[in-house]
């Protein structure tokens, strides 16, 4: 060994520097004749878990050749794990003989300063495994003398648990290198016999108290999160093992999975383990992020139930219930999260604070204060007969999309509020959201656009329906009503895009999911769900308004409200209010005379254009009748006169002296 060695260190920077890597280069051999010696030691042979192997570079000649022994119970791979290593300087000055863990997975996962300090904390806590007498001989710190300054190499440092560093003129002895990876295969016994205690330990007492946080796949580029996310839930595969909750511990798992594959391929360690994580370790109230790759969050949530195995599902029968609270995209600091199926990733401080500054339990765990609202109810407050208050709440129903319109004063606005607590069955404004359309306002307002950040770029970020969607989603067995005011003020069709399909009541849900404008995968599928209603809000009277489009009126059922001024309800209102039957008669003449001449104006006005009675529905006492009417002309009804006949001054003025007199 300690020729083939010396060997190695004298050969390997000539051919890296002379030649390209070959299997059948006289250096390649040196490392397979090495691989043969050590594989025949007594301490590595005995052992059936172990295995050695080597790497010397994949095209090229490697920067830091190495040679390593394994142990299949914790590791057949130097990415990740544990493991014996013979690391060679690159300049072939000198060597190590270390017990070392892999570092290329956890910087993947985390980055290379995260990984760092992982590393490091690791190296400590595995040493107080070993006794004085084990570690005597050893260096137990990573000192830098592989003579490069690559970052995998200050890694390598870090990793290290057990060194022997020797000058390439020293190496010692086949008999005293026998005997030092016989100590190292000792401790790595050790260690492996005690890993399950050391990673309890790890955990300080308040953190097994407290909530963990855990990031997982959903699926291929993120094709099952739309699912999940509407049926508040979130799953992983190896379907063919059926019930994980059989198992009792990782390693019969991972035993189960070796044997389907006939023992073929490396040990599965990393799947067996997220298996039982996800049946024992996920506990209700965990924070659960779904991701896409290393960087992307598609959301978050909290999980709420414990594993549920359903043979029903086509595919990703092991489940959990989940609370999802938000569907915002954003991204894991740094390099990322990690590349495996299910990370918990509790323990790393920038990823601690990313989620718990990300979710909110109040959003889902907590219901609303409410209270029921019926028809009665709704008679109270409203001017409409019961009967038509039924045939539109029965339309909404059927249609999930309805629009009120009328001239103005008639309370679209106050109806359409009321209409929306019958739907509901309570009155709960945490289910209402209400909105208005303008000129100026868009698809990126309404759906999702790109909008600036501080730092100079751009964030893709939901408009206001989209966001009440998703919170509609997540509480599906109650139902949500979006209001839109001034509905046919905006460009509709360029404001809905692909919602003018997807609002419809016959396209609602999962299974008409579609990608959006701006969306990058297929995870980023959207559908209207099914316990959303739309209330428009149109007024007939504005003449800043095109016709309607055809295809937004097909989608929506409309219904007319009209001037209330001969309602039993709206006189109970005056008199209720200190006003008195004499004005309340006056009310109803004088508007009824206003009225009928705007609605002969066929050309320019009509019907579409009548005064309503909200304008003569107080909102506190009236002290005098007559105080009351005169400001309520002159300052509401007079001004909308005047917009009516902007080119007849002397027209306006008659109008507004008749309604004084």
């Amino acid at each position: 060994m300690k020729t083939l060695i010396q060997s190695i260190l004298d050969n390997y920077p000539k051919a890296r520097a002379s030649s390209r890597f070959s299997g059948d280069h006289e250096v390649f051999k040196l490392f397979g004749s090495l691989k043969n010696k050590i594989s025949e030691l007594d301490c590595v042979k005995n052992n059936p878990n172990l295995v050695v192997k080597f790497s010397c570079g994949q095209g090229n000649w490697a920067a830091i050749p190495w040679l390593a022994i394994l142990d299949r119970r914790e590791t057949t791979s130097t990415q990740r794990g544990t493991y014996i290593v013979l690391l060679f300087g690159e300049d072939g000055e000198g060597c190590h003989l270390k017990l070392a863990q892999g570092v290329t997975d956890l910087r993947n996962d985390l980055g290379t300063i995260a990984a760092t300090s992982q590393l490091v904390a690791q190296a400590n806590r595995i040493r107080e495994l070993f006794s004085s007498d084990e570690v005597l001989d050893f260096d137990l710190s990573g000192d830098p003398q592989l003579n490069q300054a690559s970052a995998i190499a200050r890694l390598y440092e870090s990793s290290t648990i057990l060194s022997k560093y020797w000058l390439s003129n020293a190496i010692p002895s086949d008999n005293l290198i026998e005997s030092i990876i016989q100590a190292l295969t000792t401790c790595y016994d050790k260690y492996i016999h005690n890993k399950e205690v050391l990673a309890a330990e790890d955990e300080p007492d308040d953190f097994n108290e407290g909530r963990k946080i855990w990031a997982i796949a959903v699926g291929e580029n993120g094709r099952l999160w739309n699912e999940f996310y509407e049926k508040g839930m979130v799953g992983i595969g190896w379907d063919l093992v059926g019930d994980l909750s059989r198992f009792k511990s990782q390693k019969e798992i991972a035993d189960y999975l070796m044997e389907a594959k006939n023992s073929i391929g490396p040990f599965p360690m990393n799947d067996a383990l997220c298996c039982y994580q996800f049946v024992n370790e996920m506990k209700p109230g965990d924070i659960v992020l779904a991701k896409v790759g290393r960087k992307r969050i598609l959301g978050g949530g909290i999980i709420a139930s414990e594993y549920i195995y359903d043979p029903l599902r086509i595919e990703y029968k092991n489940i959990r219930k989940v609370n999802w609270v938000t569907k915002e995209n954003i991204e894991f600091p740094g390099k990322g999260g990690a590349t495996k199926t299910l990370t918990e990733i509790s323990r790393y401080p920038s990823f601690r604070e990313l989620a718990e500054g990300y979710i909110s339990d109040t959003v889902n765990t907590e219901k609303s204060v409410s209270e029921p609202y019926t028809i009665e109810d709704a008679l109270d407050d409203l001017f409409i007969p019961k009967s038509e208050i039924e045939k539109i709440i029965d339309t909404a129903g059927r249609k999930k999309n309805i629009i009120i319109q009328g001239p103005p004063g008639v309370g679209k606005t106050f109806v359409s509020k009321r209409l929306a607590y019958l739907l509901m069955d309570e009155k709960d404004t945490s289910r209402l959201e209400y909105i208005q359309f303008h000129q100026s306002y868009s698809y990126e307002d309404f759906v999702q656009g790109w909008r600036p950040n501080s730092d100079g770029g751009f964030n893709l970020k939901n408009g206001s329906f989209f966001d009440f969607c998703e919170k509609a989603r997540s509480d599906s067995g109650r139902k949500y009503v979006f209001i839109i005011d001034e509905i046919n003020r905006g460009n509709l069709s360029k404001i809905f895009g692909e919602l003018l399909m997807l609002i419809e009541a016959d396209k609602r849900g999962l299974s008409n999911a579609i990608k959006l404008t701006y969306s990058e995968t297929e995870a980023d599928r959207f559908s209207v769900p099914e316990n959303v209603y739309l209330i428009g809000l149109m007024n007939t009277a504005d003449r800043s308004l095109a016709l309607v489009d055809y295809a937004l009126r097909r989608r929506f059922a409309f219904f007319k409200l009209q001037p209330k001024f001969e309602s039993d309800k709206f006189e109970s209102l005056l008199i209720r209010e200190s006003g008195s039957v004499q004005l309340v008669e006056k009310i109803r003449v004088k508007m009824k005379q206003l009225n009928q001449i705007i609605s002969e104006q066929k050309r320019d006005l009509g019907p579409g254009f009548e005064v309503g009675h909200s304008y003569f529905c107080p909102t506190e006492k009236i002290s005098s009748d007559s105080a009351w009417y005169k400001s309520v002309i002159e300052n509401e009804i007079a001004p909308l006169i005047e917009e009516y006949w902007f080119d007849d001054p002397d027209k306006v003025e008659s109008l507004v002296s008749e309604l004084l007199s």
